[in-house]
């Protein structure tokens, strides 16, 4: 079993902190342009920030490339690109192969699930090509995820917890077409968050007016182990547009579970203190599913809101203007924010404050006894999270002995690494024994380093009266030295190397989103004689997909066409909204529905 990584978002400099204090082994964060979020740029001096900080603990940084990209932004991402690898970061998540023909330094490069890598045809094609890893789609069961295992060599990348994509990455263009904002350049309006109905061809209504297409998040927590098992290297989060408490939350509690795997060691050094009981169902979640990872189940959607709900905490007993009294599963608090149904709509209410089992809000309630209550704001536990800074130390043990007079301290950290300071000056032997205990104590205390010493072990000789003050200097040499000799010796990945003789092997269409000559030039080079435009430049004429999604309408309303005629239903379906009719298609032979653009 190889070591493994856990990876965490990275909006800003400040969440990619809080990622690794609370544990990430490394963090994906966007660049001032050209990531798949285009709300979380950053520039280059916080980045280059991040990584000094995230390399002290052996953590990585991965840049956000991966978006599609246009002719005239060539020139710019070639020099952004290589600021970046000036600055040092480790790895770049790519999806436009137009940037394996510009003159790049030697990058590590990981394959974005923006390429869609669910096929395994493709998944192989990105393997032989020589990607150091693959993102691999969230679509994938335990089984697919065994057998790509079994057939690639490159690192695999798995979500594990966070939103998800109703369609396949990387192959949705519904937003480019409603509203002119492409999810392949970071800009997509998530019309699948939006309200649709759902008609047959005679008009009949299977659904009406409801959040058909908003999935539920995905929490693979339980089933880690299963991962860890089957090969996977990297353990990803989702979430870079989330803010730092619900980073550090998640990411707290993902490095709590591996670590109490067995045999699983990690890929960077040192271990989260925390002050907090970390909870995932206390940060924002619109409830969650395993999604495919078992197989396909129903309830993969919230029908209700695409919004977060929280963590479910009671039922409401009693309402008088602005009073609530609850059942409750857990103690509520002033500033707590809870939310409920009314009439099919989410609403909130906050609590002002705590009186004599009854909670004081922030407006006239209309909540009937029994309606179901959730916090969706827990006002303590974000106190905690704001409060109660993590910490990361890494490992560190001592020794000291007295040398002709000079005190000599050997220092080894939990990677290996060892570091040796001598003193210049000597000092006079010890009238008193306990001075080697005050010593090892006084050595011990390494403050804001990022190292956390175990003990000190004075070996047998001479015990020798060193103050404090020299004391602390000496030790303080000593980690500066072992800061160095860490740098020297800090694991770097290696740069892709292309293999230029591995032939495309699929069919081609708009859904290679071909965007520019340079990764026109990649295809031809790789076999494909003819590389049709993406969606975002002209669609070719006919019909198209705008969304292929392994999640089914029909199965989620119990008409999965393998067991249920549906002969109340005429054929085709549509989705619809006031403005729109878009053609449902279903292929059940392999499991997918499709929307067209049709209309």
């Amino acid at each position: 079993m190889g070591v493994i990584e856990l990876l965490s978002p990275a909006r800003d400099l400040a969440v990619g902190k809080a990622a690794i204090d609370n544990g990430a082994d490394a963090v994906y964060i966007g660049a001032p342009a050209f990531g798949a979020r285009r709300a979380a740029a950053n520039s280059l001096r916080d980045i280059a920030e991040l990584v000094e900080y995230a390399h002290r603990y052996y953590c990585r940084v991965f840049i956000t490339f991966n978006t599609i990209l246009y002719d005239n932004e060539l020139p710019e991402a070639e020099r952004l690109l290589r600021e970046l690898y000036r600055i040092g970061v480790d790895a770049l998540i790519v999806q436009d192969m137009g940037i394996l023909r510009m003159d790049l330094p030697p990058f590590c490069l990981h394959a974005s699930t923006q390429m869609h890598n669910y096929d395994m045809e493709r998944i192989r094609f990105l393997d032989r090509l020589g990607f150091q890893r693959i993102v691999l789609a969230r679509e994938l069961s335990l089984e697919q995820i065994r057998d790509i295992r079994r057939e690639v060599k490159a690192e695999l990348e798995v979500f594990v917890h966070g939103a998800l994509c109703v369609s396949l990455s990387g192959q949705c263009y519904l937003s480019q077409h409603l509203f002119g904002r492409s999810a392949n350049r970071g800009e997509c309006a998530q019309p699948c968050r939006m309200k649709w109905s759902v008609r047959d061809a005679d008009g009949k209504v299977l659904v009406d007016d409801r959040y058909i297409l908003s999935l539920k998040d995905l929490n693979l927590s339980a089933h880690l182990n299963d991962l860890v098992q089957a090969g996977v290297d990297s353990f990803k989060i989702e979430g870079r547009l989330k803010d730092a408490g619900y980073v550090a939350n998640v990411t707290n509690y993902y490095a709590e579970l591996l670590n109490g795997l067995p045999g699983v060691e990690r890929v960077s050094s040192g271990r989260a203190i925390t002050i907090f009981l970390s909870d995932p169902e206390r940060s924002f979640n619109r409830g969650s599913s395993s999604y495919f990872f078992a197989g396909r189940q129903p309830g993969l959607v919230n029908p209700d809101t695409p919004k977060s709900m929280g963590k479910p905490i009671g039922t409401a007993l009693q309402a008088k203007g602005n009073r609530l009294r609850v059942e409750a599963a857990e103690p509520l608090h002033n500033g707590d924010g809870l939310c409920y149904f009314l009439r099919g709509e989410l609403r909130g209410i906050r609590v002002n404050n705590v009186q004599d089992g009854w909670l004081v809000c922030n407006e006239t309630l209309d909540i009937q006894p029994g309606t179901r209550l959730f916090r969706n704001y827990d006002h303590d536990f974000v106190r905690q999270l704001e409060k109660g800074k993590s910490l990361r130390k890494i490992g560190i043990r001592m020794e000291a002995s007295a040398e002709g007079g000079h005190l000599r301290l050997d220092v080894q950290d939990e990677d290996g690494n060892r570091a040796q300071v001598i003193s210049g000056d000597a000092f006079p032997p010890a009238g008193n024994p306990s001075q080697r205990e005050r010593l090892c104590a006084q050595l011990m205390k390494c403050g804001d380093t990022p190292y956390l010493c175990s003990g000190v072990d004075y070996r047998e000789g001479e015990t020798l009266f060193v103050p404090a003050a020299a004391a602390n200097a000496l030790r303080r040499k000593l980690l500066e030295k072992l800061d160095r000799v860490r740098a020297a010796n800090r694991p770097v990945l290696s740069p892709m190397v292309e293999n230029p003789g591995i032939p495309y092997p699929l069919p081609v269409d708009w859904r290679l989103n071909v965007s520019n000559r340079k990764a026109a030039d990649f295809y031809r080079d790789h076999g494909v004689a003819s590389p049709v435009p993406a969606f975002e430049l002209k669609p070719a004429p006919g019909v198209h997909e705008l969304m292929r999604t392994r999640y089914c309408i029909l199965y989620e309303l119990g008409r999965c066409r393998r067991d249920h005629k549906n002969a109340d239903i005429r054929f085709p379906l549509y989705l619809c909204n006031a403005k729109h009719a878009f053609p449902l298609g279903f292929d059940c032979k392999e499991c997918f529905m499709c929307i067209l653009d049709k209309e």
